[in-house]
């Protein structure tokens, strides 16, 4: 009896053993994942960051940018 349930035990911990190990890989998979889009959103925050500085110095030039955006959507239409 006790054999059998040394058995058990042992098929217990290789299963939880190797669902460790791919919750690791799955864990790893994230965080490079999790890297990336960091690094995605750092550009386009500094583009979004361009593009208000390109509008905010079509605004001090003399055109509003709110007639520039509306010129560029009629000519789009």
């Amino acid at each position: 009896m006790t054999d059998n349930l040394l058995q058990k035990l042992e098929e217990k911990v290789t299963t939880l053993l190797v669902e460790l190990e791919t919750l690791r890989k799955e864990v790893g998979v994230a965080k490079h994942e999790n890297q990336a889009l960091k690094a995605e959103h750092q550009n386009s925050s500094k583009k979004l960051q361009g593009l208000i500085s390109l509008l905010d110095t079509m605004d001090i030039v003399g055109e509003p940018a709110t007639h520039f955006v509306a010129e560029k959507e009629e000519a789009f239409a």
